[in-house]
């Protein structure tokens, strides 16, 4: 029986490595007081180029990017903080065994097997999400600064033209249509490429004012409708009147009558829909994705820029068809904040705002 029981340990150890062997990110295994370490999987000759015996008899500092690297410290101190709290996660900048150097997210977690206490580091390798991350702050630089400037001086320019001269024509017309197209594609390229970025700055909303807020900006033709009041919300103020904006101009955009957009509350979240044209069932999937648009003026940003948001603050976002036969986009998996809702007041303008009794519904043109 002994002997069957070792058998099964030792099988269940080889099916275990085998398993480690497997994954493509290195799993590194110390002895927590010495540092030392005690086993690595196979996945460490394709990341760090070294075979797992060579890798055994190393120190951090021998592949750590740079000598007297701050790297080096960071990983030594997210180890101490794995020792007290149990786990810890870092970004590091690794070195290859032919000095080339990569950046890795490393997460550590701290473990007790036999009264003996161990750090198992998870090491991946992120250097395309860097390198991406980093492109895409130079480009976002790029269109704040040396495009947008520009294109603002621009625009004061012809607006002063017409302040002066009093000119009322179809070419300085189109000339700040221009203007403004141009604007409008370098937000939604900016905010395509900062959107994704972890949401920080999380307070309670009332619904029915930011939405409020959001169609005034978009402007246009059409008649927004809320039903009931929409309630509070944990979310992002600027990001969610953003995607609100998006939804509502391409309501608008995609619409030759005048499209009525209707925001209601459903159970965990938000249905926003329109009695537009609708979506067909073969786009749906496509539409959230970078570059998509069906509009001769469309950027392709809008309803990327809904999807990238929602996904910033957990949110889940499908696309679907109204009971008009219009657009309807539903999202789920919002966090409510229970304790603001029975003094929900939010202000609204009794120029832009008349109520229906009859549905208990809000309008605004």
């Amino acid at each position: 029986m002994m002997r069957e029981l070792a058998n099964e340990s030792e099988s269940a150890d080889g099916i275990f490595q085998q398993l480690l062997d497997e994954l493509d990110d290195v799993v590194v295994v110390r002895a927590a007081e010495t540092g030392k370490t005690l086993a690595v999987n196979d996945a460490v000759e394709d990341v760090f180029g070294y075979t797992s015996a060579e890798f055994r008899s190393l120190d951090i500092a021998d592949y750590t990017a740079g000598p007297n690297s701050p790297d080096e410290a960071r990983a030594q101190e997210a180890y101490e903080t794995a020792r007290k709290v149990g786990s810890a996660t870092f970004l590091w900048r690794a070195e290859r065994h032919d000095g080339d150097p990569f950046w890795a997210e490393v997460n550590v977690s701290q473990t007790m097997i036999d009264d003996q206490e161990y750090l198992v580091s998870v090491i991946r390798d992120i250097t395309k999400y860097k390198t991406r991350e980093i492109e895409l702050e130079r480009l976002a630089s790029v269109l704040s600064h040396d495009l947008r400037n520009p294109l603002n001086a621009a625009k004061a320019q012809t607006t002063h033209l017409r302040e002066q001269t009093g000119c009322q024509n179809e070419f300085v017309d189109r000339l700040e249509d221009l203007h403004d197209r141009m604007l409008n594609i370098v937000d939604d390229v900016l905010t395509a490429v900062t959107e994704d970025q972890q949401i920080t700055d999380i307070e309670s909303i009332h619904l029915d004012s930011i939405v409020n807020d959001a169609w005034k900006t978009v402007g246009g033709d059409g008649k927004l409708k809320l039903r009931d009041n929409l309630g509070v919300i944990e979310a992002d103020r600027h990001r969610l009147q953003r995607l609100f904006e998006n939804l509502f101009e391409n309501a608008i955009v995609h619409s030759d009558e005048t499209v009525t957009v209707t925001v209601s509350k459903i159970d965990g979240g938000i249905l926003i829909s329109d009695d537009g044209p609708g979506i067909p069932e073969d786009d749906r999937d496509q539409v959230l994705k970078y570059g998509y648009t069906t509009a001769e003026s469309g950027t392709g940003f809008g309803l990327n820029i809904v999807s990238t948001i929602a996904d910033a603050h957990g949110w889940e976002l499908t696309v679907g068809e109204s009971v008009d036969g219009g657009a309807q986009f539903r999202l789920t998996g919002i966090s409510r904040d229970h304790s603001d809702e029975d003094n929900i007041n939010p202000t609204r303008s009794s120029s832009s705002w008349s109520e229906k009794i009859d549905d208990h519904s809000h309008e605004q043109e």
